[in-house]
C-alpha cells in the first residue's frame, strides 16, 4: 500500500466513523491517497465533520438519498454526487417492454471473467 491510492467503497456511510478511521490507517501505512465511494451517502449526525478532516481527498455518493447541498458544504470539493436516475429510468423502460435487464449492465461492467 505504500505509495498507493486507496479507494474504498461502501454500500453507505452514515456516521463517518469507519471510513474516516480507515482512511488514517491507510495513510499511517504509507498510502498517498484515499478516495471513498458509497452507494448511499446517509452522512448523519458528526458524518461531514469527520468525513471534512480526514485524509479522504474525495468522496463519491449517488443521488440515492436526498442531498442537501448546504448541510454538505464543508465537504466542499471532495464531494462529488452522481446521479442514479438514468440508470433506474432505463431498468424501468426495460422491464415495462419485457427487454433484458442484464443488457443494460453490459454497457459498463464489461466482460465477465
Amino acid at each position: 500500500m505504500k505509495g498507493k491510492t486507496v479507494l474504498m467503497f461502501d454500500d453507505m456511510i452514515s456516521t463517518g466513523g469507519t471510513i474516516s478511521e480507515a482512511a488514517k490507517l491507510v495513510i499511517e501505512h504509507g498510502a498517498t491517497d484515499v478516495i471513498a465511494a458509497a452507494t448511499h451517502g446517509v452522512l448523519c449526525g458528526p458524518a461531514v465533520q469527520k468525513i471534512a478532516a480526514s485524509p479522504i481527498s474525495s468522496l463519491v455518493v449517488t443521488d440515492t438519498i436526498p442531498v442537501d447541498h448546504d448541510r454538505l458544504a464543508p465537504l466542499g470539493e471532495k464531494l462529488r454526487v452522481l446521479s442514479v436516475g438514468g440508470l433506474l429510468g432505463e431498468a424501468i423502460h426495460r422491464i415495462h417492454n419485457n427487454l433484458s435487464l442484464s443488457a443494460l449492465f453490459e454497457r459498463t461492467a464489461g466482460t465477465k471473467r
